[in-house]
């Protein structure tokens, strides 16, 4: 497959994941100081690879490696991220990057929340800043790398959420953005610079997490018959994406055990059965010339 050829074709994610394939392999991450972000990191230096950590925190003293790296770095903002990206190429083993994953992410208040205030307040956005306006400057700098490097398969990981695509009572600030980094990667799949997927990770019982919540979570699963997903399982995805060339455009959901004997499967919801509306309507405007990387529409009319 050609580099960012999109192929709509269903990940089989019971197949084997030879995680030799990422030894040598120059990764540049963003928060991956704690959570799902921390466990990619030290899989990926398991594996062979050399990993630059931007993150706001440090890891935790209890993990150092040789292979990996830390950057303080503030996705949310250009300057830091660009220092990130340079650092990574300037420690790169090989003198570049083959792989980047947007990983960082936060939590934030609905929209809703302050209803019985007296006065209307301004909503907090900054989950929308952290979680898809930084995925948007990681992937804008991944683009610009793969593309100044010499031609051979590199990918962009993007980590949306199962949020993303079914509704909870959770915020819905962080809903909208995990939509955001979904549609930006169904977007960027199309466009034929990078190899670009996203993950959708179901409920990971992380460091991060609240204990309470935890608790009130897992009785909750227990009794729908549901666990929680892993973060080895989440690991696993990453490095399926990353070994495996001929996947582009798919979104693999990090899930539990019950749906999925890997613990993730491919959630074939960014593509339509062939003969309905939806396909026909993305049949004729996936086919409609733009211009420079979809700037610009290039007719007038549509």
């Amino acid at each position: 497959m050609g580099l960012g050829n999109y192929v709509n074709l269903a990940v089989d994610c019971q197949l084997a994941v030879d995680t030799k394939r990422v030894l040598g392999k120059t990764v540049v991450l963003t928060g991956g100081s704690s959570g799902l972000g921390l466990g990619f990191v030290q899989a990926l230096v398991k594996a062979g690879a050399f990993v630059v950590n931007g993150d706001i925190n440090p890891p935790p003293d209890s993990y150092s490696s040789s292979r990996s790296y830390f950057v303080k770095c503030n996705v949310t903002s250009w300057e830091d991220q660009v220092r990130l990206f340079q650092v990574a190429r300037g420690k790169s083993p090989t003198g570049g990057i083959d792989v980047v994953i947007a990983n960082a992410g936060i939590y934030g208040p609905d929209v809703l929340e302050g209803l019985g205030d007296d006065e209307p307040r301004k909503p907090d956005t900054k989950a929308l800043d952290v979680n898809l306006v930084g995925v948007m400057y990681t992937a804008k700098l991944a683009g610009w790398y793969f593309h100044h490097q010499e031609p051979r398969d590199r990918c962009l990981i993007l980590n949306s959420s199962i949020m993303g695509y079914i509704d909870t009572q959770g915020s819905s600030v962080y809903s909208a953005a995990k939509h955001g980094v979904r549609g930006l990667m169904t977007c960027l799949r199309r466009k034929g610079v990078v190899r670009v997927n996203c993950l959708a990770p179901w409920y990971v019982a992380t460091g991060i997490l609240p204990d309470t919540f935890v608790h009130n979570a897992s009785s909750h699963l227990k009794a729908k018959g549901l666990d929680w997903a892993t973060t080895d399982d989440a690991a696993s995805a990453v490095m399926r994406l990353i070994t495996d060339t001929s996947i582009n455009g798919r979104t693999l959901g990090i899930v539990p055990r019950q749906m999925s004997p890997s613990g993730y499967m491919d959630m074939e919801c960014d593509d339509f059965a062939e003969g309905t509306s939806l396909e026909r309507l993305q049949s004729c405007v996936s086919s409609l010339a733009y211009g420079e990387f979809g700037a610009a529409v290039a007719s007038e009319k549509i």
